[in-house]
């Protein structure tokens, strides 16, 4: 039986945040510095968040800033605004797909997000997905995309005990970069339109599956057969 393995962005792809992260990013900024739409100019879009951060202290030219406690008042404030407000919703089909393939001993999953790993997990824990992602590749460091997915199969390997075949690793994802990581890395995509990328767009950048959503778990699973 083979072992496979699905290395899943986050917002766009498993849940939609609602803007959450932004949100706490802006409301963060402006506690420690006293600046409001920070990050108005900033392309957040598939980025690590390692990178988001920094080009915002660039556009404001605050030099030599304390980047933990920044991520530190982020996580901080991503929690409270998660407390006070109904932000994420989990997409179609994820949590049905998760449950089914959990009880199968040939699926493994991880987590290769532009997310710090904090962040994450705070935003996975509001529909009790961490329960399914052991290991992952986050955006807490300044890092290429693809080294964050390469880092994610590294440790599922490790924790799992399994080399697993290219052939049978895929990447799922809402954006062109999901894509591109994918080819870097040569393994396989799975191009999902739940994000901000519609099927048209992503379609352009040529997945070797693409899908509209993941609400039909058969045409999901197919795609391991």
């Amino acid at each position: 039986m083979k072992e496979i393995l699905i290395v899943w962005d986050i917002d766009g792809t498993l849940i939609n945040s609602g803007g959450c992260g932004r949100d706490a990013m802006e409301k963060a900024f402006y506690k420690l510095f006293g600046l409001e739409k920070a990050f108005e100019n900033v392309n957040m879009a598939g980025r690590l968040d390692a990178m988001i951060v920094e080009d915002a202290f660039l556009n404001h030219t605050i030099m030599d800033a304390d980047k933990k406690l920044f991520f530190d008042t982020y996580c901080e404030t991503l929690k409270g605004i998660l407390e006070g407000k109904d932000y994420i919703e989990i997409l179609p089909g994820v949590k049905n797909i998760l449950e089914h393939s959990s009880k199968e001993h040939n699926f493994f999953h991880a987590l290769g997000t532009g997310n710090i790993e904090r962040g994450a997990r705070i935003k996975l824990e509001v529909h009790d997905l961490n329960q399914h992602f052991q290991v992952g590749g986050f955006g807490d460091d300044k890092v290429e995309r693809w080294e964050i997915i390469q880092r994610a199969i590294h440790l599922a390997e490790v924790v799992h005990g399994i080399k697993y075949m290219k052939e049978n690793i895929y990447v799922i994802g809402d954006t062109k970069l999901d894509i591109e990581c994918a080819k870097i890395l040569g393994i396989k995509s799975i191009a999902v339109a739940t994000g901000s990328y519609s099927a048209e767009k992503l379609a352009e950048y040529a997945p070797d599956y693409l899908l509209e959503s993941l609400e039909d778990q058969t045409e999901f699973l197919k795609i391991f057969n």
